[in-house]
């Protein structure tokens, strides 16, 4: 087990240069470097969703399709990732007999990772090109992080944002969580951590599990289903992650298990990308697309009990590369290692949230369901290539303001996540 911590399991938050603070883990806990670019894949795979709708290349078969499934998984990825990050510390704690970590310190950090942003986001696109509902009598909804919870106001202000609603309610429901997994196995002590760890989390992806096949059911709201409850699923995921991960560094789950991962992370991707192959299977040839607005955000996916397995399998296949043998080589390292995609994903809460408006005024020559100025329009002026172009046209233009974001307003804060 050393021989595989010493190459590369989880490296220890400066043991080389300092990390931006946006990335920073918390004190004394380690950081899991190649999830900055994972988070970069994750809102590459949103512009592309979004210029596909925007150029009307989603309803092509095929293709078409799996510009959709991109779209599906874009989310839930930065979901598992938050369920990662954000409940190792909790896990680390209870398995070394640590108190757990502070709640205030945590809130804090929290806020001032994605309040400023977001806040300063909504009110200048309020302001141009006018998205819809963010200075209406709805305002409370869209800077309060409820706007997922009203038909009325889940398209408006900045449509992405029902994902940083289901954040927020993780946010704030962690530590209450970690907490009665803490009591639970109070009487079982250190040495059966394990076990009450992983039950509760079993329990939660069931809950959301069953909570999606009743949406596609319609027995439940399609709001219900897009809540935390909903994708609790991916969110166990990621904290089943953090289990396994702290298991390994404490010898309790055996090397023989990890050894594939370290040694054939393109093995991983691989099967990830026979599960992508699947669910775009799902939607072919394209006709279901036909149904749903050019733009429409919300996920495209059938919630299917196949399509669930299918999209827990690849997602655990792009991400455990990345937290077992972090320096172990194989090309998916090599490629979350590179300055380009991980520049991306130091920036990409900026992409997020700037990306859809940015897609749109290019694109598109107006889109009053969204906001109230005119747009270039240039999916009805380029004739060849289409779709590439305005990828790349959208990505540099979002990039430039994403970057702006970060080094002017998301920065100075993060600067204080332990001031």
């Amino acid at each position: 087990m050393t021989e595989l911590a010493e190459g590369g399991l989880a490296r220890r938050a400066g043991t080389s240069s300092a990390p931006s603070p946006a990335v920073a883990p918390p004190p004394g806990n380690p950081r899991f470097p190649l999830f900055d670019s994972l988070r970069g894949i994750a809102v590459l795979f949103l512009i592309a969703f979004h210029v596909s709708g925007a150029t009307g290349y989603i309803n092509k078969a095929t293709l078409g399709d799996a510009s959709a499934v991109l779209g599906y998984l874009a989310p839930i990825l930065f979901f598992v990732i938050s369920g990662f990050l954000l409940y190792r510390p909790y896990v680390a704690a209870r398995a070394a007999g640590r108190p757990r970590p502070s709640s205030a310190r945590y809130a804090r950090r929290r806020v001032l990772r994605i309040v400023p942003a977001y806040w300063t986001a909504l009110t200048v696109l309020a302001i141009f090109p006018g998205v819809v509902g963010a200075f209406s009598g709805d305002w409370w909804r869209y800077y309060g992080f409820l706007q997922l919870y009203s038909h009325r106001t889940l398209g408006g202000g900045i449509p992405v944002a029902w994902t940083l609603c289901v954040e927020v309610a993780f946010y704030v429901s962690l530590p209450l969580w970690a907490m009665a997994v803490r009591r639970l196995g109070a009487r079982r002590g250190s040495r059966g951590w394990l076990p009450t760890e992983l039950l509760p989390i079993a329990a939660a992806a069931l809950v959301g599990i069953v909570i999606q096949v009743l949406a596609a059911r319609r027995v439940v709201s399609d709001l219900v289903g897009d809540s935390i409850l909903g994708h609790s699923v991916w969110l166990a995921l990621g904290m089943a992650l953090a289990v396994a991960s702290v298991a390994f560094e404490h010898g309790q789950l055996a090397p023989r298990w990890v050894r594939p991962v370290v040694d054939h992370p393109g093995v991983c991707w691989l099967l990830g990308a026979a599960c992508f192959a699947g669910l775009v299977a799902v939607l072919h040839p394209g006709g279901f697309l036909h149904i749903i607005a050019a733009l429409r955000t919300e996920q495209p996916i059938p919630r299917t009990l196949g399509a669930i397995a299918l999209t827990a399998v690849l997602t655990a296949s792009v991400v455990l590369p990345a937290i077992f043998g972090e320096r172990a080589g194989g090309l998916p390292r090599r490629f979350l290692a590179a300055a380009p995609v991980a520049w991306i994903g130091l920036i990409s809460y900026g992409i997020y949230l700037w990306h859809l408006p940015v897609v749109e005024l290019l694109a598109l020559p107006r889109d009053p369901g969204h906001f109230s100025a005119s747009g270039l329009g240039l999916a009805g002026k380029i004739h060849h290539a289409t779709t590439p172009i305005i990828f790349v046209l959208s990505l540099a233009v979002t990039a430039v303001v994403a970057a702006l974001s970060y080094y002017l307003v998301e920065l100075p804060f993060l600067r204080r996540k332990e001031g």
